[in-house]
């Protein structure tokens, strides 16, 4: 069956009530919480990072499965800056990030449909819900010009040999060129949800595929990312100098993430007060107790009432000469990573 499109934007309030509950906190905020509810429904541990100047929101785990996850009202609304950094983060952790949203500039977003936000995968509430707890994928993704829908190849490959058909014959049928049905069975292309209707009522079955949203990487390598505290950029350029597999973040719990060594690290700059101090401490703790990686609160003097982290100063860290003298220093058990 090809799918419908979604609902108009004077529904969205009441289908969102519908699908999590009528106890609706303002949107931006009960979406968090209605990610969470769905994320234990699916038997996720689960740990909200409070904070809205973070890259994400949620960080989830089950099994090997981990997501870190952004949700936003209105997705146009989300930075290039922060969303490089939830990518990052993601490559560190070997997670997958996602961000949940309901519009953006031009309209709601589709039900059933993946869009895409600076190379990072963004879908409706219900779409995120399906998946994770009915592992119903999506079968739209969104791209300039408008909403286009996966093609299983072999299906598609698979009716036409039955019709007898040739690549030139469907294609005329079809009102495309010979070349869009050879990419629609190569898996190159997606095809108008016009195409898919023309498609299924000529070869008398769906050939429409999902897309499984736990399919993502990074198309390329991650960039090199320097943290932006003055410990932190200190703390940064000596992990890299002893060969550890250094990452910086500006929008992040944490500051930098050791992939090789499996530690995370905080740093408590001068502009950061008490109260900001702790909560960053907080934040970072709860994402290390889902993810495994011990976090790290590195300072030059400050030593924070918090029973939770690590803490070691940057003048001690400086005096390091290899990973083994700082594994030493930290007290922790390396957890490699890298696979």
């Amino acid at each position: 069956m090809v799918p419908t499109k979604g609902p108009s934007f004077i529904f969205i309030s009441s289908l969102i009530e519908s699908l999590f509950g009528t106890a609706m906190k303002p949107l931006s905020v009960g979406l968090v919480g209605n990610i969470l509810r769905v994320l234990e429904e699916a038997g996720f541990v689960a740990s909200e990072v409070d904070s809205s100047d973070y890259c994400l929101q949620i960080v989830a785990k089950k099994g090997n499965l981990k997501l870190l996850i952004k949700s936003s009202e209105n997705i146009d609304s989300e930075r290039r800056c922060s969303t490089e950094d939830l990518k990052s983060l993601a490559c560190a952790f070997n997670a997958y990030p996602f961000i949940i949203g309901v519009r953006m500039q031009r309209g709601v977003l589709e039900e059933d449909a993946l869009y895409e936000r600076f190379g990072v995968s963004v879908m409706h509430p219900k779409t995120f819900r399906d998946a994770v707890l009915e592992r119903r994928f999506p079968t739209a993704y969104s791209k300039r010009g408008g909403l286009y829908f996966k093609i299983d190849g072999k299906a598609l490959k698979s009716c036409r040999e039955k019709k007898r058909m040739s690549l030139g014959q469907l294609a005329s049928l079809i009102g495309v060129s010979r070349k869009a049905i050879y990419e629609y069975e190569r898996e190159q292309m997606g095809a108008t949800l016009q195409t898919v209707e023309r498609l299924q009522k000529i070869l008398g079955d769906s050939v429409i595929s999902s897309i499984d949203i736990f399919d993502w990487h990074m198309e390329e390598e991650a960039p090199e990312r320097n943290p932006t505290g003055i410990i932190a950029k200190q703390l940064h350029a000596k992990l890299k100098k002893i060969g550890c597999k250094a990452m910086g973040f500006s929008y992040a719990p944490i500051d930098i993430h050791a992939k090789n060594v499996g530690v995370s690290f905080l740093t408590s700059e001068e502009k950061i007060n008490e109260e900001q101090l702790e909560r960053k401490i907080e934040n970072a703790v709860g994402v290390g107790r889902v993810l495994g990686s011990p976090p790290v609160l590195v300072t030059e003097d400050r030593v924070p009432n918090n029973a939770d982290i690590i803490v070691v100063r940057i003048e001690e860290i400086k005096k390091v000469e290899k990973v083994g003298d700082l594994v030493k220093l930290l007290g922790v058990e390396i957890t490699d990573q890298e696979n």
